[in-house]
């Protein structure tokens, strides 16, 4: 059982009202969750997208005129977190065809089906400021573990990134990944044996994280060419040099044999709450919409 596991076996997961609300009624002193609580827990489900298909869409302001569009996506590998978007402008704001970046909490996400032409971003920041953002030629990246990187665009934006902050004021470093990198990255064991790759990383804009990224087992451990939804908290990345990642999932053949089954021609179901739901069960990971994660013994 690998370290993210452990930590999740040792969690008090809140799987939905209905448990908490069983939890609550323990205790005499606390009233069960009324029928309003219930209604706005159900509204704070996860509304899933693919990261493929946020890479490309559309950023408007809220005059409705076209800002630019994703290029990619900035990533805390630690735990999913969407730090930051990177936008094109295609000249729309004078910055010729430059990239900047912005941070993705500023970024309001669309609430609507995938492919339909309504499915845009909508970024509500003056377009003198934006014309101003700090930015960079398309085919000079640069380094995004960088402290300094990180912090002149919340500087800049105003804004106080979870991520920018602790790396400026801990030891410790915190390695951010590009969307577009991983995915299509290999994936193996600890053993060394490949499992597969990552077929597809599901976002959930509105909290700014990733909510389970998609393993194709093309064929290997004898499982057949098949898709499976992960919760992306039970996938190790590290960097193995400034280019190139090292995924570890630590999960045997029988596991994942039984494990939840994603179906791109379905993805209807896919981007379902109850679909999204029964992953995060199955792995016995906490659902992290329903609330923060609580601690065995906690109150």
């Amino acid at each position: 059982m690998n370290t993210k596991r452990m930590m999740c076996a040792l969690l008090v997961p809140v799987l939905g009202w209905t448990a908490m609300a069983q939890t609550e009624r323990q205790d005499p002193k606390t009233p069960p969750p009324s029928k309003t609580a219930v209604k706005e827990a159900v509204k704070e489900m996860p509304f899933c997208h693919k990261a493929s298909e946020v890479i490309g869409s559309k950023v408007k302001n809220a005059a409705g005129e076209d800002l630019g569009k994703v290029e990619d996506l900035v990533l805390d590998p630690n735990d999913g977190t969407i730090e930051f978007a990177v936008l094109s402008s295609g000249g729309f704001l004078g910055i010729g065809d430059k990239l900047f970046t912005v941070p993705f909490s500023l970024l309001r996400a669309p609430e609507v089906k995938e492919h339909s032409d309504l499915a845009f971003f909508t970024l509500n920041v003056d377009k003198a400021k934006l014309e101003n953002a700090p930015r960079f030629p398309k085919d000079q990246w640069p380094n995004v573990d960088e402290p300094s990187w990180r912090s002149e665009i919340d500087a800049y934006f105003g804004t106080h990134g979870r991520v920018s902050a602790k790396t400026l004021d801990s030891a410790t470093s915190f390695h951010l990944i590009r969307a577009s990198d991983a995915l299509g990255e290999n994936i193996h064991n600890p053993n060394g044996d490949k499992l597969g790759d990552i077929k597809e990383i599901v976002v959930d804009p509105s909290r700014s994280r990733v909510t389970y990224f998609v393993l194709s087992s093309g064929g290997f451990l004898g499982l057949g060419d098949k898709l499976f939804a992960i919760p992306w908290e039970e996938l190790q990345v590290m960097r193995k040099d400034k280019n190139e990642l090292s995924l570890l999932l630590d999960i045997d053949k029988a596991r994942l044999e039984k494990a939840p089954e994603y179906k791109e021609a379905d993805w209807a179901r896919m981007s379902d709450p109850n679909y999204v739901k029964s992953v995060y069960d199955y792995y016995e990971c906490h659902c992290y919409w329903v609330g923060p994660e609580k601690s065995a013994g906690s109150d």
